[in-house]
């Protein structure tokens, strides 16, 4: 009995022993490439396993392994080993590079290509590029980045779009933004609903050929995002956290900001408010004289802003299946009050092996965003009444009260001239705008200007709302939801050629809502509340089949090739209601109007795009290059005679330093020749039914009335079309240390689309047409540098420069559009053109000299009835008269003689340093900011008050009226530079990472704006914000009017990222 017992604890033990020997033990190791330099993010994986690492910042790595194990090791740019495992404690790697891994590969449509055998105009910006400068949106971190590629901030406002411009401006109509493709997926959205942090890669595609796989929807240039995927071995987390405290960036602006200054300017001043009764001027100016001062209206508005995100990350999975997945956050508050931005966003990306031929793949992406926006342009929120406070004092109180008594006291006198008539409190009272009397205010109140006197003693004014009353009541906000959904399957024939199937959906629901109160600017004078809210959904649901090939024959021969169908839907649902007496302080939706107050506008379109395309590459022995493609679109927008084109491209290269007799030469290590043709089309712009007859209804006195055409039929109706040539060189230096692409392109855009007007008698203002031509050309350098490639000391330096030009060559029967004016207060700004000759949107008018001085007020030869604050202009043609005919002049253009990036990056052992510049240069705009604040409407930029502030005590140019003529006095230089991004950081050492078991922790400080250099003669918030949407004037034919924009943000960052 003893026996058997102590047998079968033998035999336990034994067991046990084999089971401890099965758990494995610990193996170390090192992995160094043949330089002996450590080599981190190698992958170390047990074969046929999901276990797995990664080596550290050291090139350190630890597994647990058993004897019989094979592990294999594997980084880009480097061979894969398997080394098997038996009784080694240790293990240390050597890997060699793989040459044919160092050719970096560069995504381009439906596929990639090795970027020595690129043929096009392709530009590449690293994730770690992108995640280094952190921004909220990926299109802020390109700001400089890349040639050809033009990135403007025009609005300081959280969660604002910018705007992005590839090379030059084509058209005269619609929508010049690029093509975004998220992994292959067209997305409806726009770089906002992709988190930066997300990247694995972007290519942006600038010329025809390298676009026109994607035909119609390539016009504009295409943006490729590449998003991170799941990598098979330890799961791995990433967080990155970051805090920011932002300010307004501005130039110093001289605002009156007293009652004091006010007054004191408006006695010394050449303001003379047009007046010529010297009674009625000394009463203005005693009792303003005597007016309290006040707090400044930009201490109130502006404020420092916030930003909080947060963004958490998984990656991992086995050789099989493998899962990316990601969720961020992101808070800031503005710096101006009511701006604010929120937003969620998650992604979930999976890849599996389902075979040894079959694969497939799922992709998810959400996104929310919530934006609070001022509801008030900035130029009419800094215009408010110079003299009046933003919310009532006693002594304030007091000062309107005696200025109405004095008021009504000077009217008793027997003088009625200039809108002096009762009290004003009575007047403005006796027409309902506003039932609370002066005589019952209260400290602590809103001030409304009207209250100062605006427009009620001839100051001047539109009896406008303070302040603070009109962000009291009125509110601006928008939501945007965003979903999309992908999956493909991809099976492979033989071996390189697969057949790949996508189909995917997408959902972009948009709201807007604007809500004005009864004691808002405007509403006062109706006397009733407004609420404007839009809800668009767009979705669209898309199916794309490719069939691609590559194989390499004897080592010379590289081919790739793909051929493929797509099929698109679009579909557009939802109303834009407008209503009107809602109870004020209710819950701000139309629950609570009366049905008859809403007015109801349905949207409810869909549209339809098929495509088929192909694709072929060819490279003889990495020496010559081709590469051929066509595809054939059909669109539903266009007229039954043209609903189908064909888009073909055509782009060759010579790699000349492959060849035998150019030699060994390290000096100039690669130099390449490129050439390109292709041919695109478009139809962003256009309706869903433009070509179709529309039928509306004509009201009469008995009801809806008669049907009317709304839109006018044209079945010939077809694509813009751009036809584009460039040429390209590539040269490297001290083994392509030092890299060098210089690109110079033309472009040529026929059929080009515009709306023409015909007679009203047809029912119809305009028609949709094919009418006229643009040429374009450019020249774009961009500069690589690797400078320093040490271990512990690297640093690199990239720079870029770009120009970009447009000439109308044709408008059909027409020599030009028609001419567009805005001026702000006087309603006569410059003019916008659009003409055959000339660039696209180029202002016009007469060139100003200088401001009309007081002393011109009694000079009978000037005229009767002028003022100062207008202007002289120029004799253009010496005959002493100004006429429209002899001195209207091109005053000036939004496009920018040159723009330019200029980036570096530095790592020292483990701290590691980072710079980004941008700047534009020769650029005009019309800014209309100054004007509204030196207008009668408010008095408020200080050199309005300044006899001599033009420098000119007398001009031979004739003066007139502001009122009357168009003019340049607005136009001023847009130009710019501005050091987008600084950035410091620090890596901790991996010894120390490793006792609290993370794999790397880094620490940075960053700063945003932190210089910003404007011309001289710019007088508003932000050169860069041109193109406004929300004021009306957006689009080519305006590009350069500027209204209200919001002020520059500069920022400062404090952030941690941690990988474990």
């Amino acid at each position: 009995m003893k026996f058997k017992i102590n047998l079968i604890l033998t035999v336990v033990l034994l067991f046990n022993i084999a089971l401890f020997a099965q758990d494995g033990r610990i193996l170390t190791g090192t992995v160094t490439d043949a330089a002996q330099v450590p080599v981190p993010g190698v992958n170390v994986i047990i074969a046929n396993t999901t276990t797995g690492t990664a080596t550290d910042f050291d090139g350190n790595y630890q597994i647990t392994v058993k004897n019989g194990d094979v592990l294999q090791f594997s980084s880009l740019g480097f061979v894969s080993q398997s080394v098997p495992i038996t009784n080694q404690e240790q293990l240390n790697i050597t890997l060699q590079e793989d040459a044919s891994q160092l050719d970096e590969v560069v995504v381009v449509g439906y596929g990639t290509i090795k970027k020595s055998h690129l043929t096009g105009a392709v530009a590449k910006v690293g994730g770690d590029e992108v995640a280094a400068v952190q921004v909220a949106r990926v299109d802020d971190a390109l700001a400089g980045k890349l040639s050809g590629v033009r990135i403007q901030n025009q609005s300081g406002e959280p969660g604002a779009d910018p705007k992005i411009q590839i090379r030059a401006a084509s058209s005269v109509s619609g929508d010049s933004g690029p093509l975004i493709v998220v992994d292959g997926y067209p997305i409806s959205g726009n770089l906002a609903t992709v988190n930066p942090n997300d990247i694995e890669s972007l290519e942006v595609l600038k010329d025809a050929a390298s676009a026109a796989i994607y035909g119609s929807l390539g016009a504009n240039g295409v943006i490729l995002v590449t998003t991170k995927k799941g990598k098979a071995g330890k799961v791995s987390f990433n967080y990155n956290s970051y805090a920011s405290t932002s300010s307004k960036y501005i130039k110093d602006i001289e605002m009156l900001k007293t009652a004091g200054e006010w007054a004191k300017e408006l006695q010394t001043s050449a303001y003379d408010l047009s007046e010529t009764d010297p009674g009625l001027l000394a009463y203005r100016l005693n009792a303003y004289a005597n007016a309290p001062d006040v707090v400044s209206i930009e201490d109130w508005l502006f404020k420092n802003g916030s930003t909080t995100n947060h963004d958490f990350s998984v990656s991992g999975g086995s050789e099989n299946l493998k899962a990316f997945a990601s969720l961020g956050y992101l808070k800031t508050d503005g710096i101006v009050k009511g701006q604010g931005y929120e937003r969620y966003n998650g992604r979930m990306n999976l890849d599996a092996n389902l075979g040894s031929k079959l694969k497939a793949g799922l992709s998810m992406n959400g996104y929310y965003g919530h934006q609070d926006i001022v509801p008030w342009e900035m130029r009419d929120l800094l215009r408010s009444y110079s003299i009046s406070p933003i919310y009532h004092t006693q002594a304030s109180i007091d000062f309107v009260q005696q200025l109405d008594r004095d008021r009504q006291a000077l009217f008793d006198s027997g003088f009625t001239g200039n809108n002096i008539g009762r009290s004003f409190d009575q007047d403005y009272r006796g027409i309902g705008l506003d039932p609370t009397s002066i005589y019952d205010l209260q400290p602590g109140d809103v001030v409304h200007d009207w209250q100062y006197g605006r427009n009620q003693n001839g100051i001047g004014g539109t009896g406008d709302a303070g302040v603070a009353a009109k962000f009291d009541n009125s509110r601006r906000w928008k939501k945007t939801y965003f979903g999309n959904v992908s999956s493909y399957l991809q099976y492979e024939i033989i071996e390189g050629l697969n057949l790949k199937t996508v189909f995917g959906a997408d959902l972009e629901d948009t709201q807007t809502y604007v809500y004005h109160g009864i004691l808002s600017d405007g509403q006062q004078r109706s006397n009733q509340t407004e609420l404007d809210i839009s809800n668009i959904k767009k979705s669209t649901v898309l199916s794309t089949t490719t069939l691609s090939y590559a194989k390499v024959i004897a080592e010379k021969h590289d081919i790739s090739a793909v051929a493929g169908m797509e099929f698109v839907n679009t579909y557009y649902k939802g109303m834009v209601n407008n209503g009107s007496n809602v109870p004020y302080g209710l819950p701000l939706n139309y629950d609570f109007f009366d049905p008859a107050d809403v007015i109801t506008n349905e949207i409810d379109e869909t549209q339809s795009r098929n495509g088929f395309f192909g694709r072929i590459a060819y490279a003889f022995d990495d020496r010559y290059l081709l590469s051929a493609s066509i595809r054939r679109d059909g669109d539903s927008r266009f007229g039954a005679n043209e609903k189908y084109a064909v888009f073909p491209a055509l782009s060759l290269g010579w790699n000349i330093h492959n060849e035998s007799f150019f030699g060994n030469a390290d000096a100039l290590s690669l130099f390449k020749l490129r050439f390109s043709t292709g041919s695109l089309g478009t139809a962003s712009f256009l309706g869903s039914y433009n070509s179709l007859s529309i039928l509306g209804t004509s009201p009469t006195a008995f009801g809806t009335g008669f049907l009317i055409p709304e839109d006018i039929a044209n079945p010939d109706l077809t694509w813009q079309t751009n036809k584009e040539t460039n040429y390209g060189v590539d040269l490297g230096f001290a083994s392509n240390r030092i890299r060098l692409s210089v690109d110079y392109y033309t472009s040529d855009v026929e059929d080009m689309l515009i709306n023409q007007s015909v007679s009203e008698v047809l029912g119809t203002p305009a028609i949709k047409l094919n009418r006229g031509d643009v040429t374009s050309s450019g020249l774009e350098f961009e500069l690589s540098t690797k400078i320093i490639t040490n271990p512990n000391f690297s640093w690199n330096v990239n720079a870029n420069l770009s120009t970009a030009n447009s000439e109308i060559t044709n408008l059909g029967d027409l020599t030009e559009l028609p001419r567009q004016i805005y001026g702000g207060p006087s309603g006569r700004g410059p003019e916008f053109r659009n003409y055959v000759g000339g660039e696209i949107g180029e202002m016009w008018g007469y060139e100003v000299t200088g401001e009309v001085e007081t002393i011109h007020m009694s000079d009978p030869s000037r005229g009767v009835g002028f003022g100062s604050g207008e202007y002289y202009v120029v004799d253009q043609n010496g005959d002493g008269e100004i006429t429209y005919e002899g001195d209207y002049v091109k005053l000036g253009s939004a496009t920018p003689d040159f723009y330019w990036g200029l980036s570096s990056s530095m790592n020292i052992k483990n701290f590691d340093f980072s710079f980004q510049f941008q700047g534009s240069q020769g650029a005009e705009l019309y800014n209309i900011d100054p004007i509204y604040w030196k207008s009668q409407f408010g008095g408020r930029l200080k050199s309005s008050f300044d006899a001599n502030s033009d420098g000119i005590a007398d001009a031979s140019g004739k003066f007139y009226q502001e009122t009357r003529n168009a003019h340049g006095s607005g136009i001023q230089d847009a130009s710019f530079t501005a050091l987008r991004n600084l950035t410091l950081g620090y890596t901790l050492n991996s010894d120390l990472t490793d006792k609290i078991g993370l794999s790397s922790m880094r620490i940075y400080l960053a700063a945003t704006n932190l210089l910003y250099i404007m011309a001289d003669d710019y007088t508003s918030f932000n050169p860069e914000g041109v193109e406004i949407e929300n004021t009306g004037y957006a689009g080519p034919t305006t590009y350069g009017y500027q209204e209200g924009a919001s002020p520059i943000v500069r920022s400062f960052t404090l952030g941690l990222n941690v990988n474990f």
